[in-house]
């Protein structure tokens, strides 16, 4: 495995210095997963999140919505976090959510909405003054 510091230096840029660090830790602690994690670290993060042709904020969107079809609330949340500091606006995500509805239901929405309000609380940004509050779907 490579995990170079192009790559750890990328992956402190797209997920911040604590997630970025625990993604590193595991990938050098020569315990089980740590090559899983080392393949993370070359080949999604060094390979793919770096090309040309689409910024890290719709990256994530894109990441967002494989994993609400896919029911992984927990990679949801990491992803929505990277968006938000990529840029992308909460209403852009609530958007794509929206957007998702007719194709993955709203179990699968329902599913992330728990995430996506603590991230929102975490972050402060339900003190803004753009934000109009979340409800849940029930």
């Amino acid at each position: 495995m490579r995990s170079n510091d192009m790559g750890n230096s990328f992956t402190r840029h797209l997920m911040g210095d604590e997630q970025s660090a625990k993604l590193i830790a595991a990938s050098q602690s020569g315990t089980f997963g740590a090559a899983i994690a080392g393949y993370a670290l070359d080949h999604v993060f060094e390979d793919i999140w770096t090309r040309e042709g689409l910024d890290q904020a719709r990256r994530s969107l894109i990441t967002m919505t494989v994993m609400v079809a896919l029911r992984q609330p927990h990679e949801f949340g990491l992803h929505m976090g990277f968006a938000l500091d990529h840029g992308m606006k909460l209403k852009e995500i609530e958007e794509a959510l929206i957007q998702m509805l007719p194709y993955v239901g709203f179990p699968a929405i329902s599913g992330v909405m728990p995430v996506a309000a603590k991230i929102i609380a975490e972050r402060g940004l339900d003190k803004s003054e753009e934000y109009e509050g979340h409800r849940g779907l029930l």
